[in-house]
This record gives C-alpha cells, sequence and structure tokens, in this order.
C-alpha cells in the first residue's frame, strides 16, 4: 500500500479521502531534521506552506512520486529539482480563490476604514472618531498586478465597490482584455496612477521584490498597498522606508519575507498606518476544506498513473481537448515504442517530430513529451516520465524539433518520426484510420502496416532471391509470417523489410539471418494493441 505524509495541517475533508485507499501519516510541526529523517518512506505527500521541499529534502525522498500543495504558492518546493527526480508537483489554485479574493476586499477596506485601530482602543477605553477619519473607496483607482483567478474576482469585487479598476499582467493578451472589458496597461502606469495597488502574482525571478525603492518613488503620494500574494513580492525594507515618509499611507500586509513574522519587524511599530494578518488569506473553512479534498483526490490520481489536474511541472490538457487528444496519444505511444525498440543499440542525438493534418491544430507538447518518454525509458536505466522526459534528454543532449507537414490527401492525420543516432538517420510514420493504427512509411519507403503485433524490421543490400530465404529460415523455426512489406531505394539498392509474425523468432535464428543474408541489421519489435 502507498504511505503518504501529510506535513502540514489539511482539513478532515482530505484525510477522509485518503484514509480509503493509502496509508496516511500525519506528522505535522516536525522539526527540520526528523522530517529529513522520514521523508524517504513516503510515495506521496501534501503540504501547505509551512514544509520547506527544497533540493535536500527531495534529494533524501527516494520513494516520491507526487507532491501535492494545498493551496496556491509553491515557492517552498523547488520544483526543478523534483522534476529532475521524475516527482510530479501539482497546486491546487481553485479551492481558495474567493477567501484569497475576499481576504484582499476585507484588507483594504479596514487599511481606508482604519478598523484594527480603532477596534484596538475601543479595548483600551479611547473614543477616538477623529484620529480615525477614513477615506471611501468608491471612484478611488486599484491597480491590480496579476490577473489570474484571485486577481479577476478582486477586480469583480472592486467594481462592485464604485472603484476604477486597471490591470498589469503580461501574460494576458490586449484581445483577450478587451473581450474581458478590462483596463490592461503597463506596470509604470500602476505604479503611477493608482490610490491602491494589490498583487496577486505568484513567487517568480520576475516578481521577487517587484516593489522595490524605485518603484515606491514613482507612486502617487499617499498610496496604499495591500499583499496577500507572497511576502517576497515586496521589499521589506523599502516599505518602510516609504511608510515612514508618508508617500505609502498605509500597508495592508498578510504575507512577509520571512514567516512567522519576527517580533522585532519594523511593521510592527507603525501600527496606526499598517493592517497586518498572518497569512490568513486562504483560512477560511471553505477554502481548507477545498484545498484539502483537491490535493488529496489528485495524489491518489497520480498514484493510480493518471495525471492531476493543475501539475506545476508537467503538460495539462483541457478536459475538453482530452478525449480529442487520446487517439493521438495512443499513436504517438505507439510509435514512440517501435522507435525504441528498433534502434535500442544506437545512440539517439536528435529527435524531430512533424505533426500534419488535424494533429498539427493540437497543442504538440503533450505528444512530443509522451513520445520521448516512449523513446528513451526503454533504452536507459533509469526510469524516464513525463515529468522528466524533456530534462533528461536535454542532460543526454538530445535536441528535440518540432514542425509541421502537409499530409497526402488521402490522409487527415499524420505523425512522423525521425531519429538521428550515431549510426545514422530513421524515421517511420505512422496514421490513425478508421481500421486502426498503420505505419504509413518508414524510411521514407511508402507502406501500409497495421501498428499492432510483433515484427522484424531489417535493412539489407537488395537481391534476388533475399524474401525467400528469410521465409525459408523462419519457417525452420516454425515462426509463421503474418504479412511482409519490403521497400527499396532503387533496384538492387539499400532495402528495408517489415515482417509481421505470429511469434517471436529465437535469438538464434536472427542472428542466422543477419549472417548468412548479409543484412546490415536486424531487430525484433513488439507493439501493444488497445
Amino acid at each position: 500500500m502507498y504511505k503518504v505524509l501529510i506535513s502540514d495541517f489539511i482539513s478532515e475533508a482530505g484525510l477522509e479521502i485518503l484514509e480509503n485507499e493509502v496509508d496516511v501519516h500525519l506528522k505535522t510541526g516536525l522539526n527540520r531534521d526528523d522530517f529529513l529523517d522520514v521523508i524517504g518512506e513516503y510515495d506521496g505527500i501534501i503540504v501547505r506552506s509551512s514544509t520547506q521541499l527544497d533540493k535536500e529534502a527531495i534529494d533524501r525522498a527516494n520513494n516520491l512520486k507526487v507532491i501535492g500543495r494545498a493551496g496556491v504558492g509553491y515557492d517552498n518546493i523547488d520544483v526543478e529539482e523534483a522534476s529532475k527526480k521524475g516527482i510530479i508537483v501539482f497546486n491546487t489554485p481553485t479551492g481558495n480563490t474567493i477567501s484569497a479574493a475576499e481576504h484582499a476586499i476585507a484588507m483594504m477596506l479596514a487599511l481606508s476604514r482604519n478598523i484594527p485601530q480603532a477596534h484596538g482602543d475601543l479595548f483600551k477605553g479611547l473614543w477616538n472618531r477623529k484620529k480615525y477619519k477614513g477615506t471611501e473607496v468608491k471612484d478611488k483607482t486599484l491597480g491590480i498586478v496579476g490577473f489570474g483567478r484571485i486577481g479577476n474576482h478582486v477586480s469583480k469585487c472592486a467594481h462592485g465597490l464604485g472603484m476604477n479598476v486597471i490591470i498589469h499582467d503580461p501574460y494576458i493578451s490586449t484581445d483577450k482584455a478587451e473581450k474581458l472589458n478590462i483596463s490592461l496597461v503597463e506596470f509604470d502606469e500602476i505604479l503611477s496612477s493608482s490610490d491602491y495597488i494589490s498583487l496577486h502574482v505568484p513567487l517568480t525571478d520576475e516578481t521577487e521584490y517587484m516593489l522595490d525603492k524605485d518603484e515606491f518613488a514613482k507612486m502617487k503620494d499617499g498610496v496604499r498597498i495591500i499583499n496577500v500574494a507572497r511576502g517576497k513580492n515586496i521589499r521589506n525594507e523599502s516599505l518602510i522606508t516609504a511608510l515612514k515618509s508618508g508617500k505609502v499611507a498605509g500597508a495592508a500586509i498578510d504575507v512577509y519575507e520571512k514567516e512567522p513574522i519576527d517580533e522585532n519587524n519594523p511593521l510592527l511599530e507603525l501600527k496606526d498606518k499598517v493592517v497586518l494578518t498572518c497569512h490568513l488569506g486562504a483560512t477560511t473553512a471553505e477554502a481548507m476544506d477545498n484545498v484539502a479534498v483537491s490535493a488529496a483526490e489528485q495524489v491518489l490520481t497520480v498514484l493510480r498513473g493518471g495525471l492531476p489536474e493543475s501539475p506545476l511541472n508537467i503538460y495539462s490538457i483541457d478536459s475538453k481537448q482530452l478525449d480529442k487528444a487520446k487517439p493521438y496519444l495512443k499513436l504517438v505511444n505507439k510509435l514512440g515504442n517501435f522507435i525504441a525498440q528498433w534502434k535500442e543499440h544506437e545512440r539517439i542525438e536528435d529527435i524531430t517530430v512533424e505533426y500534419g493534418g488535424i494533429i498539427a491544430e493540437h497543442n504538440s507538447k503533450p505528444y512530443t513529451t509522451t513520445l520521448l518518454k516512449d523513446i528513451l525509458d526503454p533504452v536507459l536505466d533509469y526510469k524516464v516520465n513525463l515529468v522528466n522526459a524533456y530534462l533528461i534528454a536535454k542532460e543526454r543532449g538530445i535536441k528535440i524539433k518540432e514542425s509541421h507537414i502537409t499530409t497526402p490527401e488521402s490522409l487527415n492525420n499524420i505523425i512522423k518520426i525521425i531519429v538521428k543516432t550515431n549510426k545514422g538517420t530513421h524515421s517511420i510514420a505512422g496514421t490513425l484510420l478508421p481500421v486502426g493504427y498503420r505505419v504509413v512509411e518508414i524510411n521514407n519507403f511508402r507502406i501500409d502496416l497495421n501498428l499492432e503485433g510483433t515484427f522484424l524490421v531489417a535493412s539489407y543490400h537488395d537481391k534476388p532471391g533475399i524474401i525467400g530465404k528469410v521465409g525459408t529460415i523462419l519457417g525452420d523455426d516454425e515462426v509463421n509470417i503474418a504479412s511482409m512489406q519490403v521497400g527499396r531505394d532503387d533496384q538492387i539498392g539499400e532495402a528495408i523489410m517489415i515482417i509481421q509474425t505470429d511469434s517471436k523468432p529465437s535469438k538464434k535464428i536472427m542472428e542466422k539471418i543477419k549472417g548468412e543474408l548479409d543484412f546490415l541489421d536486424i531487430a525484433y519489435v513488439k507493439v501493444n494493441g488497445d
């Protein structure tokens, strides 16, 4: 039975799903040494933001197959190292969308009306109405940085409050912005035009300290900042300087450069200008249930051999497109298996994949990734999967190319794979027809063969009597020939022979064919059916 570690708290709803199928160990609050000692035992792990799955931890995770982040941000996970080890990483981006967006709006309103400060004074017996005069958000400009699910919902809420909303997101096209009726602007305009700025971005090289000294200098005097995204999106020192100078009138902060927040953090000295919460953006009963259930279900899906809904280090196919893609993923699988067996003793240098017909209209990344896995896995001495296939190819110096081709009039879909090895260049093309999967070309020779069953694939110099001699040798070994096709460059030139057999010839017979008939090479290939 698979073992799954829960190292940060998740709701009972997620635990119940896991307990029905795997051995679940709830071990929250482990110190670093204890965590490193036990991580190697587990096949899966679910974390939130506290557990650090860095290179050291992942190196210890010898059995780990899947890392689930119950939440959106994943800067506590070294995704690249996990990918190198073939570990699938996913997050649960939809479960806490409403909670995080509502928290941003609540923080903005609390900041505008000095709610925490007035609340605190009342408990001290103070009635400070004049001191805590607030400001309305209606007709103010809110600059939203990052227009994903959370940023989108914040925008809707802000519009409902009568605010003017401008958006900056480099991954949103102008056309999409027009369709969504949003005002898409450059980052500098967000800085110079906004009365409020709210961050809703992941932590990347581009977003780390995206609000720093230079950015604060470009802002309006009296701007207010809201951050419920990631702590390192803002340089704390620069924010404090801007608050003290009055450049920034106030800040509502839920996330910090270092968590838990240090008791000596200067932000705590600015209580009249800040609203601070302890990373509560996704901490609602509904969000905790949603992300726990999603994380649990996706971990089980991966351990059963499937793909998660929201992967961070492998391709994702929209559910609406998956049914269309499945037959061609199967075609790629068959072609990849064919090549891996056909050229298993040769060192691959380049792989070119050509897509034609309706397949060329699809996202090719899933197909090419699947192909790499199927070609490399049988010939390497370590596990290749959909996570690490591209990385392994890159590490081995294998160049990957994709292109589109024109299909023959008789075919409306085709995938052609060209493999350059240390011994030459080889190619195979296949298609999907109503009668099934077919090989339609091999080494540029046109053929038509069912892409299923057992095959002998041989290259040789064509000369009279070869076909008959091969049939005799196989017959002596009681190997029945189901079908045979031959292609050649020219008369008495180099040729290729594909023989579909009912059983596997013995190694001795394979060597006899190659030796006695002076074949250039001969390989046995088995392609499974559907």
